[in-house]
């Protein structure tokens, strides 16, 4: 209970002091509060590499991803999550509720009975009405851990898919702790979808004719989807579920294994002891596997189940003898294990914020990875229906990805230029596995991204020959990758507006903003800001390209650029955002509502085209205005009537979404500009306080609901009635950049086209912190002595004891590690 501080004394500051200390010692209680509830939910196990839930009613389902880079499923933290094969928008193989109750159904599910007794309980915990005596969960990189015992039965899944077939395996081990002889019968369940997710919404009655689940000779289950007019039938796998135990009984009908009125909690078949044998040829399909295990007192068995996909009928026989070998679960954990270490292996820090190190070490560059291969498809808040591969969201996800997998960065950079037409443009998003056709609006900002990964991964790699590539244009013809990007540039040019800045099009970054130029005639100073980052960039790919000629050129841009927003875009305490359709700015101090936005004065900085004193000023007033305790707001105040209250610039409510939240991806821009201009103390407030324990803690764990382990994109802002609420985590740009802001900007590792740039910006109380990192085909073993409490600048650099000049450690091809030693 909060305690009254009383009346102020007669003496009025010795009362003020004791009012302050009664806020603090009340402030402490709370936060300690709040850090023994996260306690009592979860806890990290770093040297596992993994998170622990204790228990499985956490405000929402903690996801975790699965995936081979083929077979994917997101599983929750409590059993429930969905499964597909490349597309969850036309090979989604089992069905998850999004939005509908019960929470979190249905799911890749484990029945265990007690064939004697009848009775039965799950080790997922849900969705049986037994519940397990004791249990937890725990999500690690590709894997997840179900741990559970109830009478005398101790029972562990591990769910995850391996590199060597396309499915899901669940491991599962029974230990009998009980003096008696244990039978049980065990289920493994799933519940088929129909594949299209939209076309089962708008054509199940017809599409459940078409599909079937047959018992397959090789003990399985095989469930074929083979209905009229689906996209790419050639390419549409049959699915099958085994186990490497004999099959008791067996159910592909789903209205025979969990029969009328019932749900995945009271199975019809599981309470009547036993499967029905059910095939299907019409109807609700399912995969239900019945075995039955003898456990003598003390005994100790494993039983696996498969669930994947195979092509014909001749690939799923192999694929079911490949994974009854006896030893193809733990190599296939193995297989896992290892692409995971290789993957991180190339990066990891010490650092006297224990917080960070996590995330900079494991959960930022997993989510990232995750981010990289999904995009923004699919996800407990995202049913993935209409999204494919977003051209900008990708682009910038690619960032995270160079420094661990160069190659993987360029394949899909390739990808990306696929959809440039020859005039520069880009498709806004694609479905490279659906085939179907792309969204072809026109963005200002959409075909600029592309060349900060090029630059990256030419920085990383110093290969300057994959900027000499021939790929093709989405509308014909062929350049080679630097032509891609030049006539991105050149579009950018030939659409401007009549102030000089480049025309919004559709929109920029911000999607709301197409509002402000419905008549084409809107203009954004934002991606002005952000041509400049790029053509910054641009000079060196066209030296790097053998085109020199095309640097004056672009650096004639750039100053055009600059004094348009140092001029036009200044409005006194901060940038503006935008010039709208009627000729009025966007983001100016004479509006009552949007004065002020985020990205305008970060991307100032970023570009290095404010004037010195407006991007100390504009980020002041970011620190003034827009600084939150969760986290930096989008925009401020919220809009709700502006520029006209018939047609607001956005229907988003006040503190949510785009108009006023608290927007993660936008945050992390303030960062990497607050260590430009060198304010360590300031980048490191605005990244710790939205490290994602973190910022639960601060916030509490039913106000803040998402994951405590990635990043989510937005935060309901303190105009909403619900401040701290996070949404959208996991698929977000957040990851990437956040990774880059940490490692590049903080750390003040990043590799430029010379080698390895080391220029930290931390917080002055730092004393210091180590890197190992590889680069070029060495490991930088970097430590980092900071004894004058210094934010930033550099005093001196030995490599392998030798002195250094300037701050850019060259690459040695000729050695495997070099020692370097940075002192502040």
């Amino acid at each position: 209970m909060m305690k009254h501080p009383g009346p102020l004394s007669p003496a009025g500051h010795s009362g003020r002091e004791e009012l302050k200390k009664t806020a603090a010692n009340t402030a402490g209680e709370a936060k300690l509060a709040r850090k023994e509830e996260l306690d009592a939910y979860f806890s990290f196990r770093d040297e596992a590499k993994e998170v622990e839930f204790k228990r499985h009613d956490m405000p929402t389902p903690w996801m975790n991803y699965l995936s081979n880079g083929t077979f994917h499923t997101m599983l929750s933290h409590a059993g429930g999550g969905v499964a597909f094969y490349k597309s969850p928008q036309i090979w989604r193989i089992t069905r998850y509720r999004f939005f509908h109750l019960p929470t979190d159904r249905s799911g890749p599910y484990i029945y265990l009975q007690d064939a004697g007794t009848g009775s039965y309980w799950c080790p997922t915990y849900e969705p049986a009405f037994q519940k397990p005596q004791e249990w937890k969960s725990s999500h690690g990189l590709g894997y997840t851990r179900f741990e559970a015992r109830e009478d005398e039965i101790s029972a562990q899944t591990v769910y995850f898919v391996g590199p060597y077939e396309n499915s899901l395996i669940w491991n599962l081990t029974l230990t009998n702790n009980s003096p008696a002889v244990k039978i049980l019968n065990v289920y493994a369940y799933a519940e088929f979808g129909m594949m299209e997710f939209m076309r089962e919404l708008q054509w199940q009655c017809y599409n459940k004719h078409q599909v079937s689940v047959q018992y397959h000779p090789g003990e399985a289950l095989v469930y074929k989807y083979g209905v009229e007019n689906q996209p790419k039938p050639d390419e549409t796998p049959l699915v099958y579920m085994m186990s490497d135990a004999p099959l008791y009984s067996y159910d592909g009908d789903r209205e025979e294994f969990i029969g009328s009125y019932r749900s995945e909690s009271n199975p019809v078949a599981v309470e009547q002891g036993g499967c029905k044998g059910s095939t299907l040829l019409g109807g609700d399909p399912c995969g239900a596997l019945q075995v039955q295990v003898t456990l003598q007192p003390g005994e100790t068995r494993t039983v696996n189940f498969f669930l994947g996909t195979a092509m014909n009928e001749a690939e799923v026989a192999r694929a079911i003898a490949h994974s009854r070998e006896k030893d193809f679960v733990t190599r296939s954990y193995a297989g896992l294990k290892e692409n995971w270490d290789h993957y991180l292996g190339g990066w990891n820090c010490e650092l006297p914020d224990q917080d960070a190190q996590r995330m900079i070490n494991l959960w930022n560059p997993y989510q990232a990875q995750r981010n990289f291969l999904f995009s923004r498809n699919i996800s407990f808040y995202a049913t993935g229906t209409f999204r494919g591969v977003g051209f900008r969201d990708t682009a910038q996800d690619i960032l995270a990805v160079v420094p661990l997998d160069p190659e993987a960065a360029k394949e899909k950079v390739r990808l990306l230029l696929g959809q440039q037409y020859q005039d520069g443009h880009v498709n806004h998003y694609f479905f490279p596995n659906e085939g179907w056709d792309p969204v072809t609006s026109i963005h200002s900002d959409d075909h600029l991204w592309t060349a900060l990964a090029v630059w990256d991964i030419l920085a990383e790699t110093g290969d300057a020959g994959f900027l000499m590539e021939g790929l093709p244009f989405y509308d014909g013809g062929e350049g080679t990758l630097y032509e891609h990007l030049k006539r991105a540039i050149d579009y950018t040019v030939s659409h401007r507006g009549p102030n000089g800045f480049p025309l919004m099009l559709r929109s920029d970054w911000n999607d709301q903003l197409f509002r402000v130029c419905r008549q084409g005639k809107g203009e954004s100073i934002w991606t002005a800001m952000q041509l400049g980052t790029v053509l910054l960039r641009m000079k060196d790919l066209a030296v790097a390209s053998g085109h020199p000629e095309h640097v004056a050129d672009y650096e004639a841009l750039y100053e055009n650029q600059k004094q348009l927003v140092n001029s036009l875009g200044w409005d006194g305490r901060w940038f503006r955002r935008a010039v709208m359709d009627d000729g009025r700015f966007l983001g100016t101090d004479e509006h009552d509502e949007a004065k002020i936005w985020l990205n305008a004065q970060t991307w100032a900085t970023l570009s290095g085209m404010a004037d010195p004193d407006k991007a100390v000023q504009a980020m002041d007033s970011v620190r003034d205005i827009l600084d939150t305790e969760l986290g930096i707001k989008k925009l401020h105040p919220s809009i709700t009537t502006f520029p006209d209250p018939a047609d607001p610039l956005t229907n988003y409510n006040k503190g949510t979404g785009e108009n006023g939240a608290v927007f993660c991806h936008a945050n992390t821009w303030a960062i990497i500009a607050e260590c430009l201009l060198g304010r360590g103390d300031q980048a490191y407030k605005y990244y710790r306080q939205l490290i994602p324990n973190v910022a639960m803690e601060q916030a509490g764990l039913w106000r803040y609901k998402a994951e405590p382990f990635v990043y989510a994109s937005n935060l309901f802002g303190p105009e909403s009635d619900k401040f701290g609420l996070a949404n959208v985590s996991w698929l977000t740009g957040t990851a990437a950049w956040m990774y880059i802001a940490a490692t590049q900007y903080i750390m003040g590792i990043k590799p430029v086209l010379e080698g390895l740039s080391i220029d930290p910006c931390i917080p002055s109380e730092w004393k210091g912190f180590k890197v190992s990192r590889k680069f070029r085909g060495c490991l930088y073993e970097i430590s980092v002595t900071n004894s004058t409490h210094s934010c930033k600048g550099v005093k001196e650099i030995r490599v392998d004891g030798q002195r250094l000049e300037g701050n850019i450690v060259p690459a040695y091809p000729g050695k495997t590690a070099v020692k370097v030693e940075v002192t502040l």
